[in-house]
């Protein structure tokens, strides 16, 4: 379910660069009856727990916003910041942008501390896109692959819950690393590989790193950048350039000075040029297109040791 921002993040990615993708085709689920809704007083806490996670993704898949919400508290805070009312509103324009979007989540395990509770999960996102604009823009350069995208997504993240009134409840959740890419026509398979740190201190320059083979024929160029992780989210400023001979295309950035979570993100065109037998003539056509997109999450620079606080005292005193 962490997915939902980053799935927001991209729509804004895809619309800055004249490409705005709306549509997922919904991946085949089991049908299953009898589904416990309302949790049983008779169950553990770790039972009642794992109903609200299943529940949590299965209310996701039906995009029932006020089912979803119903599982958390208005106390609600996420580690970006988000809070209740904010959080709904994501929720209502995710499902509205993305028709078919759907969410697989794996619990890892659950740890509780009395009235509280700690739920490692692991999202994974796979997706297919559709945009009529999109099909409109690639009619020209006649390459009936671009017409379609291929969303793939992982997010390693933990959701905190308390017990409230008798009743476990989603106070606040903290993902820990989070990478999702869209891939159009040869992009599918063509590999790639971007690196970005899982976390940097803020205000302090990082590395942004994307990988690709150079083949013969074709030119790739690339924009690489980050954005902070705020709502509603901005356009990203892409800046092409031209994928070198060894394949590596760096970029040094700078994390914000507010401490806020970040996403690296890289914008990658692929073309393919084509000659004629005489090199009469040359025809160069666009054949993939992706974005990839890492959580880049940034901290404080670390607290002072009492060491720390013993000699400033000390440094104060002999000043006095």
């Amino acid at each position: 379910m962490k997915k939902l921002f980053a799935t927001l993040m991209i729509l804004t990615m895809l619309n800055s660069n004249a490409w705005a993708f709306s549509l997922f085709k919904k991946e085949k689920t089991q049908n299953k009856s009898n589904i416990i809704e309302k949790l049983s007083k008779n169950k553990s806490d770790e039972a009642q727990i794992r109903d609200i996670l299943r529940n949590l993704t299965k209310y996701s898949n039906e995009h029932d916003v006020e089912k979803i919400i119903s599982l958390y508290d208005k106390s609600y805070r996420s580690f970006d910041g988000f809070e209740y009312d904010t959080f709904k509103k994501m929720l209502q324009e995710t499902f509205k942008a993305y028709d078919d979007i759907s969410y697989k989540s794996d619990i890892e395990s659950i740890n509780l501390y009395g009235d509280k509770a700690v739920a490692n999960l692991i999202d994974r996102t796979k997706a297919t896109l559709v945009s009529k604009k999109a099909q409109e823009k690639f009619k020209e350069m006649s390459d009936p692959e671009l017409n379609s995208g291929l969303l793939e997504g992982e997010c390693n993240y933990s959701i905190y819950l308390q017990k409230i009134n008798n009743e476990w409840k989603i106070i606040g959740d903290n993902v820990i690393s989070e990478v999702t890419s869209v891939k159009y026509g040869s992009a599918k398979d063509y590999p790639m590989e971007f690196l970005a740190p899982l976390s940097t201190p803020k205000d302090e320059e990082y590395c942004l790193t994307l990988k690709m083979p150079v083949e013969k024929g074709v030119k790739v160029v690339a924009a690489l950048g980050k954005e902070e992780i705020l709502y509603p989210s901005v356009e990203p400023e892409d800046i092409f350039r031209k994928l070198p001979k060894d394949g590596i295309l760096e970029r040094i950035v700078r994390a914000n000075k507010n401490g806020y979570n970040e996403y690296a993100m890289a914008s990658v065109g692929i073309t393919k040029i084509s000659a004629a037998p005489d090199l009469s003539l040359f025809e160069i056509k666009m054949t993939g297109l992706a974005f990839l997109m890492q959580r880049v999450n940034v901290y404080t620079k670390l607290n002072p040791t009492r060491e720390d606080d013993k000699n400033k005292k000390e440094e104060s005193e002999n000043k006095g």
